[in-house]
């Protein structure tokens, strides 16, 4: 990696809840949330659902690995590919985990129960010595190269969303969040939390139809994600958290029509479905 201005974000991982592999979804990608954001010669990885294996394969030639992690949760989802990244394993490799704390619980303990007998044969100290976890909160964390702050934000346990300024460029990676009334007090911090970020990566699992029988579980209708975007004046927004039961063509058409209504009301918005594999380039030149 080239120290340069900008930044790159690439999506490892953009289902929600559960892996979703097979021929309906194998353009979006069938992997569970994991971002992968390259700035100044650095790495910073958001989430370890199943992409961030994918990831660890690509990676594993290269020999150790150097980067930030930052967790949002842990639901299986967001976690469950963290035992699979190979380079982990890697005795040279230096990985800070960030995460919040769960009721009392460190990220340290919770990371090392997922990895429990009961539910991984591999106990977290077969990973590498050089890993270490940090238990985020509200302060902003910086390594000179890159500044992330983080909200809490609406979804069950104690979830954060992030905020990267790095190379001139902003990006905020909100995986799960519930949008709730554009009158509350929780709606107006989001908006002031991802205001003019050049790329809003959100939680965008269900259209308008579908959220009556969901309301409460944690998660965003894509009009609700499309409608922090403006008000808060983000560039670029990437739906995020595709439903499994979503299919490739079927979130074709979620874009098109996401894209007519913006178009129809002359809105600068740019909006496109989270794609495994495809590097973002912000800043520097970059899209």
């Amino acid at each position: 990696m080239s120290a340069s201005r900008g930044l790159t974000a690439t999506c490892w991982g953009t289902r929600g809840s559960i892996p979703a592999p097979g021929p309906q979804t194998v353009r979006y990608g069938g992997n569970t949330s994991c971002l992968d954001v390259q700035a100044g010669g650095r790495r910073y990885l958001f989430d370890a659902g199943t992409g961030i294996r994918e990831l660890g394969q690509r990676l594993a030639p290269e020999g150790p690995m150097e980067a930030e992690l930052f967790l949002t949760h842990f639901h299986w989802d967001h976690v469950q590919g963290f035992p699979f990244c190979r380079p982990l394993y890697h005795p040279e490799t230096r990985v800070r985990v960030h995460g919040p704390p769960q009721d009392g619980a460190s990220v340290a303990s919770v990371m090392a129960g997922i990895m429990a007998p009961a539910y991984f044969p591999v106990p977290l100290q077969a990973l590498s010595p050089g890993l270490q976890f940090v238990d985020a909160d509200a302060r902003p964390w910086s390594d000179g190269t890159a500044e992330v702050t983080s909200l809490r934000v609406s979804h069950p346990g104690f979830t954060r969303g992030y905020r990267m300024n790095a190379g001139g460029a902003a990006l905020a990676y909100v995986p799960d969040n519930e949008l709730g009334d554009t009158d509350g007090t929780q709606y107006r911090r989001m908006v002031d939390f991802v205001g003019g970020v050049d790329l809003l990566v959100h939680d965008a699992m269900y259209l308008d139809d579908e959220y009556a029988g969901v309301r409460g579980w944690g998660h965003s209708r894509v009009s609700d994600a499309v409608r922090l975007a403006e008000d808060a004046g983000a560039r670029r927004l990437l739906l995020f958290h595709h439903a499994p039961e979503r299919s490739d063509d079927a979130l074709d058409a979620v874009v098109e029509d996401v894209r007519r209504g913006l178009a129809e009301r002359g809105s600068a918005l740019r909006v496109d479905a989270a794609t495994e594999g495809v590097a973002i380039g912000l800043g520097g030149g970059g899209a």
